[in-house]
């Protein structure tokens, strides 16, 4: 009859396993979701502002454990940081625009330049024709 005497058996690399982690999205990829969560967010309030529909602050309030005044700053926050990132949205997108506007003034004056280089070029070129023409009679 086998003893009834429980042993400890020493673990094995084999025996311990790791447990799977999961990939971390890239920077990127975190960068891409804010933008859309920040998107969504700036949609939401907008339709709350353009419908003119009124938040009940108690239903929110309770709904998180906070106070109504509490849930109306909460709400005043979004709000703000929304209006920041619009502006801020539309000051890079004129600032784009003034650079592509600065590109191309810049390509006309240089294009420009060039014709009128050309110009002064084949100016010349014709005084030194007429200066041998007149040289040889």
């Amino acid at each position: 009859m086998p003893p009834n005497k429980v042993t400890k058996a020493k673990a094995t690399k084999k025996d311990v396993v790791k447990s799977p982690t999961k990939p971390k999205p890239s920077k990127l990829a975190q960068e891409a979701s804010r933008e859309v969560l920040e998107e969504r967010l700036e949609f939401v309030l907008t339709c709350i502002k353009e419908t003119g529909m009124k938040v009940d602050m108690a239903a929110v309030a309770r709904h998180y454990g906070i106070t109504t005044s509490a849930a109306g700053m909460r709400l005043r926050r979004a709000h703000d940081y929304v209006a920041k990132m619009a502006s801020a949205r539309e000051a890079a997108q004129k600032s784009d625009k003034g650079q592509k506007d600065d590109e191309a003034q810049k390509d006309d004056e240089a294009q420009k330049d060039d014709e009128a280089q050309k110009d002064d070029e084949a100016q010349k070129d014709d005084e030194d024709i007429e200066i041998t023409k007149d040289e040889e009679a």
